[in-house]
């Protein structure tokens, strides 16, 4: 489904590339109706490149644009707001996907009853394979709702959650696991390299093997650890696989690491349990 509305990005880092580039890739905007914000020239060059506008005014992109991606890091997002509340009028859609950012602080800082989206996308949506979970603010509508999810869902997967509160906690699940996934591609190949793999078809092999699992996880309705366990022939070679793993503390070691971040997000002291 096209979106024929000019939508706007306030910074032009990673999440916008990876926001703008899943929606060109998938023919929901086109690029003369993406622009994007930087505080310097250097900032816009990778925009520039996939055919997006570039701008150093704020202001011009909350002017002319529909809807407005706010994606800035949090310490920088007051005196962002606080520069373009004169641009925003309460027809715009403000879409956050800045973390540890409420819906209210944004409301509070624009000082409109603007509609405000607070969605947390994680960086697969380049590729249309992320995770995009949202909560509507106090003055957005049925309609706002249905314009943000047309506007995500080519991306990957769209959520609505029951709370806000649980985007902090989606933080860890999915905005931080592509590290941790990366992580263990690495880790595979490397493995396969150390017993004589080459490099590039180790990484590849690993890779797919990966996404291979997740696509049976969602399309099968099984427990992956079901999944898991159809895998393990008594004393075979993935049984003794997973014997090491658990040996190693390999799932306690995965919660402790989305769990941390998770708790980041919400500001918690961090506790060190080794």
């Amino acid at each position: 489904m096209s979106v024929d509305k000019k939508i706007g990005f306030l910074g032009a880092g990673n999440m916008t590339q990876a926001v703008a580039g899943g929606m060109i890739a998938s023919g929901t905007v086109k690029p003369e109706n993406l622009m994007a914000s930087a505080r310097s020239e250097g900032g816009l060059e990778k925009i520039r490149s996939m055919g997006i506008t570039g701008t150093l005014d704020n202001c011009r992109v909350v002017s002319e644009c529909s809807v407005v991606f706010l994606s800035v890091k949090p310490h920088i997002l007051p005196g962002v707001l606080k520069q373009v509340a004169g641009s925003v009028t309460e027809d715009k859609l403000l879409v956050s996907v800045v973390n540890m950012t409420t819906n209210k602080e944004i409301e509070d800082l624009v000082g409109k009853k603007v509609p405000v989206m607070r969605t947390l996308p994680n960086t697969p949506c380049k590729v249309r394979s992320g995770v995009v979970v949202g909560y509507p603010g106090t003055y957005c509508t049925a309609d706002h709702t249905a314009l943000c999810k047309s506007l995500m869902d080519p991306l990957g997967l769209f959520s609505i959650l029951p709370s806000e509160a649980l985007i902090d906690v989606t933080s860890g699940l999915c905005g931080s696991s592509p590290a941790f996934l990366f992580m263990m591609v690495d880790a595979m190949a490397d493995a396969g390299v150390r017993m004589g793999l080459p490099r590039e078809q180790a990484v590849s092999l690993a890779a797919k093997s990966m996404e291979g699992s997740a696509r049976m996880v969602l399309e099968s309705g099984e427990n992956p650890m079901t999944l898991a366990t159809n895998v393990c022939s008594p004393g075979g070679t993935t049984i003794e696989g997973v014997y090491r793993l658990n040996r190693a503390g390999f799932k306690g070691a995965v919660m402790d690491a989305v769990i941390g971040s998770i708790e980041k997000t919400q500001g918690k002291e961090m506790r060190y349990n080794y």
